[in-house]
C-alpha cells in the first residue's frame, strides 16, 4: 500500500503544481492583454491626431505585429 500512497501523493503534487502553473499563465496572459489594450488606445489616439499617412501606417504596422505576437503566444499556452 505504501507504493500506492506514494504514487497518489505524487499525482496530487503534480496536479497542484499544474493548477498553479495554469493560474500563473492566465495572470500573465491577462497582463499581456492589458498591455495590448493600452497599445491599442495609444494607436487610436495617434490616428485621431493630425498625422501623416506614413506615421499612421507605421503605428498600425507596429500594433499589428504586437497583436500577432500576443495572439500566437496565447494560442500556444
Amino acid at each position: 500500500m505504501d507504493d500506492f500512497d506514494d504514487f497518489t501523493a505524487k499525482l496530487k503534487q503534480t496536479r497542484d503544481e499544474l493548477k498553479l502553473q495554469m493560474h500563473l499563465a492566465s495572470k500573465e496572459a491577462e497582463e499581456e492583454w492589458e498591455d495590448l489594450i493600452k497599445d491599442w488606445d495609444r494607436f487610436v489616439q495617434k490616428t485621431q491626431l493630425d498625422k501623416s499617412a506614413d506615421e499612421v501606417g507605421e503605428a498600425a504596422k507596429e500594433l499589428g505585429m504586437k497583436i500577432k505576437t500576443v495572439f500566437d503566444r496565447l494560442r500556444k499556452s
